[in-house]
């Protein structure tokens, strides 16, 4: 029944949001060689390296609030020569055209510090990225790599720190999931069992007409 389907897609939600929380608060020594699954998402950690700053990317995005607009993406060049994307932060529409990048990020060296982001599979309902006019929809590492002919970790660092910038929204909420399996169980428990009071009710007039 779809309520018992509703309490299992509860409990597996909230196993993945303890799950999500315990990697926030967790910290990573160094950025994961290892990217071959998401283990790491979330995880704390810090790289240093220069912002290909010509390079930049808008993705279309929603801040906390609701409100849509564009979350600024571009690649780093770590220390090690390895490349990885950086997500900024949010700015709203109208400041695409204009937008300039803080001093600090324009640096021949940067530290970034920041939670790590696994990259996004593509599924059959997200729009192909529009490269011609900068705008992006997905946060596919390998989409990106094909298109700056680089060769990045699956891995990507998102701020934090609002401090960095005044010119982007710096915002994350690592469990920020809907969560709503819990009212949906109730209210087909609840669907059920008006259900079966009134087959109760239909079975027992049908008996009572049978008996006169």
């Amino acid at each position: 029944m779809l309520c018992f389907w509703q309490t299992q897609r509860l409990e597996w939600k909230n196993n993945l949001i303890e799950s999500i929380n315990s990697n926030y608060n967790s910290v990573l020594d160094e950025f994961p060689s290892n990217d071959e699954n998401s283990q790491y998402e979330f995880m704390n950690t810090s790289v240093k390296g220069q912002l290909l700053t010509g390079k930049k990317m808008f993705f279309y995005k929603f801040n906390l609030k609701g409100e849509s607009g564009y979350e600024i993406v571009l690649p780093m060049q770590m220390i090690s020569k390895k490349f990885i994307y950086v997500i900024l932060g949010w700015i709203p529409f109208d400041s695409k055209d204009n937008f300039e990048l803080d001093e600090v990020f324009k640096n021949s060296e940067i530290e970034i510090r920041g939670a790590l982001i696994y990259s996004k599979d593509r599924k059959p309902l997200i729009p192909e990225n529009d490269t011609i006019a900068n705008t992006w929809y997905l946060l596919n590492t390998s989409e990106m790599d094909k298109y700056h002919k680089l060769n990045s970790s699956k891995y990507m660092i998102k701020l934090l720190d609002q401090s960095y910038s005044d010119n982007v929204l710096i915002e994350f909420e690592p469990s920020n999931i809907t969560n709503n399996h819990l009212q949906y169980a109730v209210t087909w428990f609840l669907l059920s069992f008006v259900i079966m009071i009134m087959y109760i009710y239909y079975i027992r007039q049908k008996v009572q007409k049978n008996e006169v």
